[in-house]
């Protein structure tokens, strides 16, 4: 799969806002994790999007470090500058 960023017609990144997730281990290994999202403000706060991923321990470990470094970038910038 390529390294790419799903994109409006506009060009700009097609995103949602998570407004809720959650995790579960279940028994065959596997972290699933459940990602509520709004795709438009309209849907605030409940959310109109749910999917639900199966993770490796490794790769639910990956993706908790990139979320952590990711957050801590925005987290050390002084209020009112942008990334």
């Amino acid at each position: 799969m390529a390294d790419e960023w799903k994109l409006k017609e506009d060009g700009n990144l097609d995103i949602s806002s998570v407004t809720g997730f959650r995790t579960v281990v279940i028994q065959d290994g596997a972290v699933v994790l459940q990602v509520k999202a709004a795709t438009s403000p309209e849907h605030y706060p409940a959310g109109d999007k749910l999917e639900q991923f199966s993770l490796s321990p490794q790769t639910a470990a990956e993706l908790g470090r990139d979320l952590l470094d990711a957050a801590q970038v925005l987290l050390q910038k002084p209020e009112g500058e942008m990334h």
